[in-house]
C-alpha cells in the first residue's frame, strides 16, 4: 500500500524533518509500504535524502493557495502554514489506487502495517485526545479512499475558501475543516493505529503519533524554557507532565527498538530519559490542569 506525508520547505529546515525521517526508516524497517512525500517548495538536501530513502517525493501545488494568501494577507491566517493542507491534495495526486494511508510526520512505525480488508467509503480515522471518543478524529493517520476524496473536494474546496475569506482562521487547519465537512462520514481506524504516548503503555500499537507534546517540547520544559503563561503552553505541558512517565517508556522502547534510526534524535531522547527526574521535580505543578476533562 502506498503512504503519502507531506512537508513545506520551512518543515525541512525544522524538527518536523528529523521526526519525517525517523518516521521514513521506521517505515522501511517494519512495513512494506510504498513512501510517497508531497512536497511544496524547493528541492533541497531532505528532499535529496528522501529520494536516497526509496521515498517518491511529490511536487504539489495547492489549489486553495490564492485563498491562504488572501487570508494571511488581510491577518485572518498565519503565513508558512500551507503544508498543514497538502493532504487534501491526495485525491488529485493518487489516480491508481483506491486505498492509500496517510500520516503526519510525527509518527514512527513499530509493526506491521496491514490494512488490505478496510475499505472505507471515504475515509477512516481514530479519535483526537481519548481513544473512545469517536465524535471528532485525528487526521494525523487516514486511510483514505483517493476516488472519493478527488470527488469530494469541491464542496471541501468551497467550505475552506468561504471560511478563510470571512472569518479569524488562526487556529483553525485542515483537521477541523475535514471534520466539519465530513461529520457523519468518516469511519472508525483502530486506535492501535494513530496511538498517542498519552494514552499509556501498549503492546499491540502499530503507529505511535506524538501528538500534543513533541520530543523538543519535553526538551524546552527541562531547559526551562517553556511557555507556561499561555494557554497552548498549558495544555501541551499538562499533557506531558500528566503522563510523563508513559512518554519514557516510550522513548526508551524506542531506544531499544530502533537504535541506528533513532540516531539523529537520540541526544534529545538521552537528555529527556536523564532529565525525568528533574522534570518531576521542578515542574510548575500548580499551572497544570487535566486537559480532557
Amino acid at each position: 500500500m502506498k503512504w503519502y506525508f507531506a512537508l513545506n520547505e520551512a518543515g525541512t529546515k525544522n524538527a518536523t524533518g528529523a521526526y519525517a525521517r525517523l518516521a521514513v526508516l521506521s517505515a522501511r524497517r517494519f512495513t512494506d509500504l510504498e513512501p510517497h512525500l508531497l512536497y511544496l517548495g524547493r528541492p533541497n538536501a531532505e528532499t535529496a535524502w528522501m529520494e536516497r530513502q526509496g521515498v517518491r517525493v511529490v511536487p504539489v501545488e495547492l489549489r486553495i493557495a490564492d485563498a491562504i494568501e488572501a487570508a494571511v494577507a488581510a491577518r485572518r491566517y498565519p503565513a508558512g502554514m500551507e503544508g498543514h493542507w497538502l493532504r487534501t491534495e491526495i485525491g488529485f495526486v493518487e489516480t491508481t489506487d483506491q486505498f492509500v494511508l496517510y500520516t503526519d510526520c510525527d509518527v514512527v512505525f513499530l509493526a506491521p502495517v496491514v490494512l488490505d480488508a478496510a475499505h472505507p467509503v471515504l475515509l477512516a480515522a481514530a479519535p483526537e485526545f481519548r481513544p473512545d471518543a469517536w465524535a471528532y478524529f485525528n487526521s494525523g493517520v487516514m486511510l483514505l479512499n483517493a476516488p472519493q476524496l478527488r470527488a469530494r473536494h469541491p464542496g471541501l474546496e468551497a467550505h475552506v475558501r468561504a471560511r478563510l475569506a470571512t472569518q479569524d482562521c488562526s487556529g483553525w487547519h485542515d483537521q477541523e475543516a475535514t471534520n466539519e465537512v465530513f461529520a457523519a462520514e468518516w469511519e472508525r481506524l483502530d486506535p492501535v493505529l494513530n496511538w498517542k504516548p498519552y494514552w499509556g503503555p501498549n503492546r499491540d500499537v502499530r503507529i505511535l503519533h506524538f501528538h500534543g507534546p513533541k520530543l523538543h517540547c519535553l526538551a524546552q520544559m527541562l531547559d526551562y524554557n517553556w511557555d507556561w503563561g499561555s494557554e497552548f503552553g498549558r495544555s501541551i505541558g499538562s499533557i506531558a507532565l500528566l503522563h510523563l512517565e508513559s512518554y519514557t517508556g516510550y522513548l526508551r522502547g524506542l531506544r531499544a527498538l530502533l537504535p541506528d534510526e533513532t540516531a539523529e534524535l537520540a541526544p534529545m531522547i538521552e537528555y529527556i530519559l536523564a532529565g525525568e527526574t528533574r522534570l518531576r521535580a521542578t515542574a510548575p505543578w500548580h499551572l497544570v490542569r487535566h486537559p480532557f476533562g
